[in-house]
């Protein structure tokens, strides 16, 4: 069962993330302090994998360029579970970065999966299997360095992720990747 109090994080989570992006797409051409993107993501730790498409917004000082940038994205993925078994799911993530955001970025980053916080996780429930009713919020911290050139920019970054079930957990936990956007 699902903690009631996810649910409430995460539907506040889920406006505040949708008013920023709102905000971030209204015209901002002449704006140096707010930023959007579209993005693609792809971690890995071995045949594990994660994918992505999302929408994120930056908000930063222009004097100092350090920031907060706020991302949502769609995600499909393929972990190997400690009993062995290769699980897929799909999932819809929230997340926050803060860092120096530039030509050269890096940043720290923290996130969950929205979609297993308001809804009941059913992953692999088809299968009789002794529940241990301990399913942690799927959820990551991170960092990562970044370059950009125009509206162009790639990130390489690291993650400790907590991905789980209450049949289920991932053998792996940390993941590496590469996100590319477009930004305007």
């Amino acid at each position: 069962m699902i903690n009631p109090s996810h649910k409430l994080v995460s539907s506040t989570v889920l406006v505040w993330l949708s008013l920023f992006s709102l905000m971030a797409l209204a015209d901002h051409s002449s704006n140096d302090s707010v930023d959007s993107r579209i993005f693609y993501s792809y971690e890995s730790n071995g045949e594990d994998f994660i994918s992505a498409v999302g929408i994120g917004t930056t908000f930063k000082d222009p004097s100092s360029n350090i920031g907060v940038q706020f991302n949502t994205s769609l995600g499909r993925a393929e972990v190997l579970a400690t009993d062995g078994y290769l699980e897929e799911y799909l999932s819809w993530e929230a997340s926050a970065k803060f860092g120096f955001f530039s030509t050269v970025s890096f940043y720290v980053e923290g996130g969950f999966d929205i979609l297993e916080a308001i809804a009941e996780d059913y992953r692999d429930d088809d299968f009789d299997h002794d529940f241990d009713d301990e399913n942690d919020l799927d959820s990551f911290i991170g960092m990562g360095l970044g370059f950009r050139s125009g509206a162009l920019s790639i990130e390489g970054f690291v993650r400790l992720r907590e991905i789980d079930n209450d049949t289920w957990e991932a053998e792996s936990e940390t993941f590496s990747g590469v996100q590319i956007a477009f930004n305007f």
